[in-house]
């Protein structure tokens, strides 16, 4: 339509994998970093480990992105997902204050944390994945209770998590490094994943950090969470944490459509966003 353009770039000779589609090329809100300003913000894009041979994204669009130059191109550790995208772990949300964002992230040690603490609570009984029966939309058949004590006590899930939130920890370093944020600019959301038959990560339930932020509305993947007093304690903790920005969360119901696909309610749709107020193309590196 009018007022809208797009560029192309296409690999001669290499393989598009995954870590080609546009979920895995996020970029920051405007950031500072050791003296040094970003007033459109730094691009993300998600890769292989440094010293291994995983996937990245095709040369000839990271090429294309490090060429713009005024948002200087971070690149993570994505090739743990099955995914391999940097929106299943980090996201950002508007907020009123000096800093203006916080970051969200994915985080196992945060959900094991609740869950602990339901379960000294004596909620240990309390069920997650209510109302989806025998669903296999969540990958798997659910024909026993999935409860909090269950999860706390397979221990294969606990190492695989382990094995996760270390991966999420390695981004963490390099965003804090590369944004110039701090540990009180970072929110850690309760994610779960587990490790399918290639040995890469995919959500245990659906990622609630693979929300769709419309300024201070949030369209956040339902988690089905354990059901304590009559409320899934995730979506509680998730409130506790965003409601006091002054953000509104909405939990929508994305399994069938998009969580059972590997994806999440931000995989299916997209925002136009108002553009800045100045002359960007103006902005010299």
């Amino acid at each position: 339509g009018p007022d809208f353009g797009y560029v192309t770039r296409e690999p001669l000779f290499e393989a598009i994998t995954s870590l080609d589609s546009f979920g895995n090329l996020e970029v920051s809100p405007p950031v500072t970093v050791a003296g040094k300003e970003y007033p459109l913000g730094r691009i993300l894009i998600g890769s292989s480990f440094p010293t291994s041979a995983g996937r990245r994204m095709t040369r000839v669009v990271r090429d294309f992105l490090c060429a713009q130059q005024v948002q200087a191109p971070v690149e993570l550790y994505s090739d743990w997902l099955s995914v391999g995208h940097v929106d299943e772990f980090v996201t950002f949300v508007p907020t009123s204050d000096a800093k203006r964002f916080r970051m969200l992230m994915a985080s196992p040690a945060a959900c094991y944390k609740l869950f602990r603490e339901k379960q000294k609570e004596g909620q240990g009984e309390a069920t997650m994945f209510k109302g989806k029966g025998t669903a296999g939309s969540f990958g798997r058949a659910l024909t026993k209770r999935v409860t909090i004590n269950k999860v706390l006590s397979n221990d294969i899930l606990v190492r695989q998590n382990q094995y996760v939130q270390c991966c999420i920890d390695w981004n963490r370093d390099i965003l804090r490094k590369e944004l110039g944020l701090t540990e009180e600019d970072i929110i850690d959301l309760p994610a779960l994943f587990k490790l399918d038959k290639q040995g890469k990560a995919v959500p245990y339930f659906p990622n609630m950090v693979t929300m769709i932020v419309l300024a201070r509305d949030l369209g956040i993947p339902k988690p089905f969470g354990p059901v304590v007093g009559g409320e899934c304690c995730l979506e509680r903790r998730t409130r506790s944490l965003l409601e006091p920005l002054g953000l509104r969360c909405r939990f929508l119901e994305d399994v069938a459509s998009y969580h059972g696909r590997l994806g999440e309610v931000r995989c299916g749709t997209n925002v136009q966003r108002r553009p800045f107020a100045f002359k960007w193309w103006h902005v010299t590196p």
